[in-house]
């Protein structure tokens, strides 16, 4: 049985989202969901189906619902790390009702339990001091929407959870990457979603064939929710797990498939003539592949190993937005206008090495050897600007 792991991680739970949008696209079903913290919230939301109202309610979540409108339009990480901190030395946390209310409306007691997909979620028993991993069935059914928001109570962000005189914290506290609950429910294969949020990892009991999904780059601060930043979770996680499957392209960028062989030749093939030629002497050649720590590679390989590197560099130099999925043509397009928009100091750098690129000064080799990587990203620009 193949089973959906979610981990904690708070407003980056969003990219959970993303995944199972690009797990619908390629058919990828499974027997198990288990969740921690805003994994158990979304799990239940993927175990009863509602894509949908997955979608609505993380475009509805925001800190106004938290924090009233003191908070709107508040996206400075750590103005909002300060708001929690009052909240907790005023109240002992963050009130969550009004999100509890949101879930409330959204998930269905009965759609989950008719669900052939089975359910389970972790949380902390602060009263007793004992984990609670705990599957659908065993949850009572007027405290079905409590066990999730216990499961999401990230104290000391969050008030504590209160369940019949009991309090309950955040299942992060035991198991942020609820792995071995779904052993337990009879998984023999796991895809595992890994926000690397604040929480504790359980070494698995068995090794089972896992998929591991986890950002290749930033997401939003896991306490600051905002519709933007959901939006944006939710594109970088459809986008990696594509990657995962071997379905697009690239790291901390996206390209359809084929880009990168289709670029390499269009324009690396050129690029490395003009690199051999500016390291026209051995020692430089060697100096250079020093600086790069790749010494045992000859130059005429290192491109090759390299290349994806070099565009996403530029990419993130240049500002390109990350969140969209490239080709060949409008990748490059989009550096070169971003070349022609106004200046910032990466900007700056790479026009002027491109300028002594260009005019192949004297001192060329020598600023070379100074920023290596510099060199490299302003010799793609000049490539595909100027050849």
């Amino acid at each position: 049985m193949r089973a959906l792991v979610l981990s904690g991680g708070g407003s980056k739970g969003s990219y959970e989202i993303g995944v199972w949008k690009a797990l619908r696209k390629l058919h990828i079903k499974f027997d198990i969901v288990t969740g921690t913290s805003i994994g158990a919230l979304n799990g239940a939301l993927i175990t009863q189906k509602s894509y949908f109202k997955a979608l609505k309610l993380w475009n509805t979540v925001n800190l106004e619902l938290l924090f009233g409108e003191q908070a709107a339009n508040k996206k400075n990480d750590l103005e909002i790390m300060k708001m929690y901190g009052k909240e907790f030395l005023k109240n002992g946390g963050m009130d969550v009702k009004e999100i509890e209310k949101l879930i409330k409306k959204q998930i269905n007691y009965k759609k989950v339990m008719k669900s052939k997909i089975n359910f389970g979620l972790v949380t902390y028993n602060l009263t007793n001091k004992k984990p609670i991993e705990i599957t659908k069935k065993e949850i009572p059914k007027n405290l079905f929407a409590d066990y999730l928001m216990a499961s999401a109570s990230c104290y000391p962000a969050f008030k504590q959870k209160d369940i019949e005189g009991e309090k309950f914290i955040d299942g992060g506290f035991f198991d942020n990457l609820p792995i071995n609950l779904a052993i337990e429910m009879g998984a023999d294969e796991i895809i595992a979603v890994d926000l690397s949020a604040p929480g504790f990892n359980k070494t698995p009991k068995k090794k089972l064939p896992t998929i591991k999904i986890k950002p290749n780059n930033k997401l939003t601060n896991f306490l600051n929710f905002h519709g933007e930043g959901a939006k944006k979770n939710i594109k970088l996680g459809y986008n990696d797990t594509l990657k995962k499957y071997g379905k697009l392209e690239g790291k901390t960028y996206t390209f359809k498939k084929g880009t990168l062989k289709k670029n390499y030749k269009k324009h690396f093939e050129t690029y490395e003539y003009l690199l051999i030629n500016i390291l026209n002497s051995e020692k430089i050649k060697k100096d250079f592949l020093k600086l790069l720590k790749l010494s045992n590679i000859p130059l005429e390989s290192v491109i090759d190993k390299i290349s994806l590197k070099i565009m996403e560099s530029v990419a993130t130099d240049l500002h390109l937005d990350e969140t969209i999925i490239y080709s060949e043509k409008n990748f490059n397009k989009l550096l070169k206008k971003k070349l022609k928009a106004e200046q910032t100091k990466e900007k700056k750098q790479l026009e002027k090495m491109m300028i002594d690129i260009k005019e192949n000064k004297k001192g060329i080799k020598k600023k070379v050897l100074m920023n290596p990587w510099l060199f490299l990203k302003a010799l793609y620009l000049y490539t595909i600007c100027e050849v």
